[in-house]
């Protein structure tokens, strides 16, 4: 029909026809929605099923108007055709909603498959994607379109791919395309800085991406400065420039720049500038905050082209914690390779704050207390790094080894959701003599719950660090120097809080 009578058996009764003429965008009208993170996936994934809710309402009344509306014309007006229709007549693209469902629904074929699945001399740009069946790690929600007749409720997909894809997508860019301002804004330094291995050295690789990202030579600079702010406990990166960057493609490259605050590498610490198109050369001039500083900072230079793959340009990493603060200019530094090392291969996950004391016997007076006490207050942990993405579920458990049987365990609550969890929680240890603390370990093990077991994060063990305890040889006396150095001061200073903020190993040895 013309639209100015009832619709033929043919088409479809549910929805106005305008709503089922965009249903399946073509490729070219797709949009690139790869960096979207879940949480923005489940958002969208929410209004699209409110959309299809209200299309099935409409669905409802006009299939009442159909019933009881003999008038054509009064019918075409009451039902939205003549919209439809005039819509048509200027406007070829698809419905928004329809364009975002259908952009959500493709899926990038993994990497290294096109070319096994394409036979010789079979190209084009239809073999870029593909439509695998979902994996065991993918997950499904169902949004209803409600346009296909039936009343079909065809499923939108929200799947991970099959092998683990980069994480390594900027966002829009946000300034004119050459990147360029004013080079009066910039203060540069005559030269590149010459940086010892203690203040930079080669990235963690597997850190931030899981595929081959490409062989692009890692070659020229960036400059920055770093503030840091007391107050807000803030750290401020103001990029300025690159220099002399590897030319990605055809003597040119769309660079950006990332920013993790190590050893965290969720989201949580991640940064990026916009892209600047066309240059070796580029000017960022932005500045990156982050809060709570950990102890590393990584800053990587990041191709991106068109088809939303990112090759490595090179890197720099800044060892905060002997960063000079009163130097707030900014500086050159040569951009590095990665280091390829294990993909658990972080030394720490974290701090945990504490505090403890020692009471010998009889030190307040009266014969109290009988024998001596070690009072322990673990405070909180900090910048946890989770095994996982998300956060974490934590609790700290303590032994004053060589007891390690379970009366001498103690632990805290379980603090949910929180990479800074606050534990606020004392303990106290008796029958010590001072000699005794020379040959003890107090162990500290922070823990990640989850619905039927926990995983260890890290710990701590302070003690003298002798690789033996009353003239036997332990491997639980493996203290660092900075722990070595907290049970000292405990030793050198009875009745007084000792206070310490240190990192959750994750090398330590096994009791035995």
């Amino acid at each position: 029909q013309d639209g100015r009578g009832a619709p033929s058996a043919a088409a479809p009764r549910s929805l106005p026809r305008c709503w089922h003429r965009w249903c399946t965008p073509g490729p070219g009208a797709l949009l690139d929605l790869s960096f979207l993170t879940e949480q923005e996936r489940s958002c969208i994934a929410e209004v699209l099923r409110r959309d299809w809710q209200l299309r099935r309402r409409e669905q409802g009344r006009i299939s009442k108007l159909r019933k009881s509306v003999s008038d054509p014309a009064l019918l075409r007006s009451l039902t939205g055709d003549w919209f439809c229709d005039a819509r048509a007549q200027r406007h070829q693209q698809p419905l928004g909603s329809d364009l975002v469902r259908a952009s959500i629904r493709r899926r990038r074929r993994p990497r290294g498959t096109r070319d096994r699945e394409r036979g010789p001399g079979i190209g084009g740009a239809g073999d870029r994607w593909a439509n695998p069946a979902p994996s065991a790690g993918s997950w499904v929600s169902s949004v209803g379109l409600g346009a296909q007749g039936g009343g079909a409720d065809p499923s939108l997909h929200f799947q991970r791919p099959e092998t683990p894809q980069t994480d390594e997508t900027p966002p829009d860019p946000l300034s004119p395309q050459n990147g360029h301002t004013a080079p009066s804004l910039l203060s540069t330094s005559s030269s590149v800085s010459s940086l010892s291995s203690s203040t930079l050295s080669g990235s963690l690789m597997s850190l931030y991406s899981e595929g081959e990202l490409g062989s692009v030579p890692v070659r020229g600079c960036v400059q920055f400065s770093l503030r840091y702010h007391p107050a807000q406990q803030e750290l401020q990166v103001h990029v300025l420039r690159c220099r002399e960057l590897a030319e990605a493609k055809k003597q040119r490259s769309d660079p950006y720049i990332k920013t993790y605050l190590l050893p965290d590498k969720s989201n949580r610490s991640k940064r990026k500038t916009a892209v600047r198109k066309r240059s070796l050369d580029p000017v960022f001039n932005e500045t990156l905050k982050v809060p709570d500083p950990g102890r590393t900072l990584n800053l990587s230079v990041w191709h991106h082209d068109s088809l939303g793959r990112n090759l490595f340009l090179g890197e720099v990493e800044v060892a905060l914690g002997t960063w000079d603060w009163a130097n707030t200019r900014p500086e050159w530094f040569s951009l590095q390779p990665r280091t390829p090392i294990p993909s658990d291969g972080l030394a720490s996950r974290g701090s945990l704050n504490l505090a403890l004391k020692f009471i010998p016997a009889g030190s307040e007076g009266a014969g109290m207390p009988p024998t001596g006490e070690l009072h322990i207050w673990v405070k909180d942990a900090q910048s946890l790094v989770p095994l996982q993405s998300g956060t974490v579920d934590a609790s700290v458990q303590c032994y004053v080894l060589p007891d390690d049987s379970k009366a001498s365990r103690q632990k805290t609550r379980v603090v949910k959701r929180s990479l800074n969890p606050l534990f606020n929680h004392t303990m106290v240890y008796d029958g010590f003599q001072a000699k005794d603390l020379g040959e003890a370990c107090a162990e500290f093990t922070l823990w990640h719950h989850e619905a039927f077991s926990k995983r260890q994060l890290g710990g701590i063990r302070l003690s003298l660090g002798t690789g033996s305890s009353y003239g036997l040889p332990v491997g639980w006396m493996d203290s660092t120097a900075e722990e070595q150095g907290v049970w000292r001061q405990l030793l050198q200073q009875p009745g007084h809080w000792v206070e310490a903020l240190l990192p959750l190993r994750t090398n330590l040895v096994p009791r035995a």
